[in-house]
């Protein structure tokens, strides 16, 4: 790819594949080796290893951690491999020795400055999977849901949570996303015009009062499965009264020991 730009990367990629983008279609096309083994639960999800005696990039797939080559969660972990391999700087460390291929899991949002390119590749993921103008257009004359969150993750053959990242960065309608693991927030963003900044603990723990506190406090699914009525007192770190009885909807998406989920005002 001649265009430097990763905006002119991507849509140089993008400009060529239909909908869902064919990750390895992509990887055949540019030469790139994608090995698909079981690494070990406690390592990577995906490495990618230049071998200079070969001049060539490998793309190493953990499938003990679930990245397989049609999940959802493996094309997520493949695009941010490219990431590494079709960002300049990125491609021309790992050459050098620079950088060395990460090992390690991150947590997004976090503030370390070393976490900064993994972050570059994550962005560069999404923007490959869901390309900028095909992606708002989907949006264009919907009011938001989740159900509408979900039809198009299955279009472009994403997770949720990543569709809703994505769903951000539009700036349509006012949301706020929230991650939790056994009762306690990991990670939150929020779009600019989101009008509140922080839950009510932070990231202490999560709200009892919201459907993913039902989740981790009572066990209850029964309101995940629909959009419910939740009160910003109850949810957010608020300064008045006027401002606790603003209605938001929440959409949560519990998993094992995990839950995900939309707040959007009503």
């Amino acid at each position: 790819m001649k265009n430097n730009s990763t905006a002119g990367i991507i849509d140089s990629i993008t400009s060529l594949y239909q909908i869902p983008i064919p990750l390895n279609e992509i990887a055949e096309d540019e030469g790139l080796v994608v090995i698909y083994d079981d690494y070990g639960k406690a390592t990577f999800d995906g490495m990618t290893w230049y071998e200079p005696d070969q001049d060539e990039f490998f793309i190493h797939m953990n499938t003990a951690r679930g990245n397989t080559k049609d999940n959802r969660k493996g094309r997520f972990t493949l695009a941010h491999e490219f990431g590494h391999y079709f960002i300049d700087h990125h491609r021309h460390a790992l050459k050098s020795g620079k950088m060395q291929p990460h090992l390690h899991r991150y947590i997004p949002f976090g503030n370390n400055e070393e976490w900064e390119i993994e972050r570059e590749a994550d962005d560069f993921a999404a923007q490959l999977l869901m390309p900028l103008s095909q992606f708002r257009e989907e949006f264009r004359g919907h009011p938001f849901s989740c159900e509408l969150l979900r039809e198009i993750a299955d279009k472009y053959q994403v997770s949720f949570s990543a569709c809703a990242l994505r769903y951000i960065s539009l700036k349509l309608v006012p949301v706020m996303l929230v991650y939790a693991e056994e009762g306690k927030v990991k990670w939150q963003k929020r779009s600019d015009d989101f009008p509140f900044y922080r839950l009510r603990y932070g990231t202490n723990k999560v709200p009892e009062n919201t459907v993913m506190g039902d989740y981790f406090y009572n066990g209850d699914t029964s309101c995940s499965r629909q959009p419910e009525i939740v009160y910003a007192e109850d949810c957010f770190h608020t300064y008045n009264e006027e401002q606790n009885r603003v209605q938001f909807y929440e959409c949560c998406i519990p998993y094992e020991k995990c839950a995900f989920s939309v707040f959007w005002e009503k």
